[in-house]
């Protein structure tokens, strides 16, 4: 007999920056992608429930189309998912990359996010993000989309449909997988939108969250003091883990290290901080931050099968965790 029934598993992803093959489309070569890394570690048959949460369209009034060959064309698919090797590439971190990318975040850190300067260091950090990060900029300034109508609001919109799938399946057990720029959406949804639903297991892939700007604009939002708190907090309702998965040639995750940049929450979850080879490749041409590449790689799919084959405690169990006695001696 089973005191407690286990609650459905649940995968949702949430994409990163750029317009996007149609949703569909997207979310199929997703789950191809999760599939791939399950069979490389012997468990391409483990079955799993799967949502994308899909926020180009509103940035983008067309999604990209594999009939534009040209790729010049706007809606041509630069990257489209393409299988790796049926066995991940492993290879060593480079001990100098890594040496080097750790000096370059102590200086952002020192520049970007101390108080005590002649001058503010915002402007700058404003116009990175402007030229190198237009949907960033446009989510950050909640920008109105101009052909989509005057109450058309990005960062609203883009907020509301990851939390309406996270509300949807808040009686699940939730693993959310963001990459790139959905790692931000996700951070300020757990935070913001819906602080009361739980996310067993957060995942983030190639995320620019450690990076200085993005450091600043979060502390702020919190109504903190960037000069004086240097590390932004992890969100309550992240039960079981956090797992930060970088490649050390992601110029997107450049800092790709986040554990000594959000402190852990009650519960004692932080990030862990995982280093990887993304393997995607396209028409001879790497490319180290592709969410593809991140998805199959052993190291998440061994996060995901976990995840899948964990169950939950049973009634009696819970109630002993917290050292609740079933019967009272007379």
């Amino acid at each position: 007999m089973r005191f407690w029934k286990n609650r459905r598993k649940i995968v949702i992803g949430i994409h990163g920056v750029g317009n996007k093959p149609p949703e569909r489309i997207l979310k199929h070569w997703w789950e191809r992608s999760i599939r791939e890394g399950l069979k490389r570690i012997g468990h391409g048959d483990q079955l799993f429930d799967f949502e994308l949460v899909y926020w180009a369209r509103y940035l983008y009034p067309e999604p990209q189309k594999l009939q534009f060959k040209d790729k010049s064309h706007p809606l041509h698919i630069d990257d489209p998912y393409m299988p790796g090797p049926s066995t991940g590439t492993k290879r060593a971190p480079s001990r100098v990359r890594k040496k080097a990318l750790n000096l370059i975040e102590k200086i952002l850190d020192k520049v970007f996010l101390s108080e005590r300067k002649l001058f503010s260091f915002d402007p700058i950090a404003d116009f990175i993000i402007q030229k190198k990060f237009r949907d960033l900029d446009l989510y950050y300034q909640n920008a109105t989309i101009d052909w989509a109508g005057p109450d058309y609001q990005a960062r609203v919109l883009i907020r509301h449909a990851l939390a309406q799938t996270l509300r949807k399946h808040r009686k699940d057990n939730i693993m959310l997988i963001a990459h790139s720029m959905g790692s931000i959406v996700a951070y300020d949804v757990l935070t913001q939108e819906v602080p009361g639903v739980s996310i067993h297991t957060f995942v983030t892939l190639g995320s620019p969250l450690g990076l200085p700007a993005i450091m600043k604009r979060i502390l702020r939002q919190m109504h903190q003091d960037p000069g004086i708190l240097k590390k932004a907090p992890t969100p309550e309702n992240i039960r079981h883990a956090w797992y930060n998965v970088s490649d050390l040639n992601d110029t997107i995750a450049v800092n790709y290290s986040l554990a000594d940049d959000f402190a852990k929450n009650p519960l004692g979850v932080g990030p862990q901080d995982i280093i990887v080879n993304n393997d995607y490749e396209f028409e001879g041409e790497r490319n180290h931050h592709k969410s593809y590449g991140y998805l199959r790689t052993t190291e998440v799919a061994e996060v995901i099968y976990q995840f899948l084959l964990e169950k939950e405690p049973t009634l009696y169990e819970r109630l002993k965790r917290f050292s609740i006695p079933l019967f009272r001696s007379a």
